[in-house]
């Protein structure tokens, strides 16, 4: 799927780059990923060769984060269904101006 988006964003035909990744890595060619930079032809390149490394820190750290924020935003959906409604301070009538002249 993720090859799929990259090659079709990147303005190129998603069949043919995911056919030349699967005839690259069945060659043994375990290191070649989607081109986005090609605009013709297959849009594959060795992400070695490249120095397109994906980093562990970085996934980690994406993961964590993701995690705090969902959590966050449970614990806030928990506080405004525990809240009873109608429960707290009564809302005061409007003020009633009066002009003198």
């Amino acid at each position: 799927a993720v090859p799929r988006v990259l090659s079709e964003n990147a303005g190129q035909k998603a069949t043919d780059t995911i056919t030349a990744l699967y005839a690259a890595h069945q060659q043994g060619k375990k290191s070649v990923g989607v081109d986005v930079e090609v605009t013709t032809g297959a849009g594959v390149c060795d992400a070695v060769e490249r120095g397109v490394l994906d980093h562990f820190e970085t996934k980690l750290w994406a993961i964590r984060l993701a995690t705090d924020a969902a959590l966050t935003v449970l614990r806030v959906d928990q506080i405004i269904m525990a809240k009873p409604a109608g429960i707290g301070a009564k809302p005061q009538a409007p003020a009633v101006w009066k002009y003198v002249s």
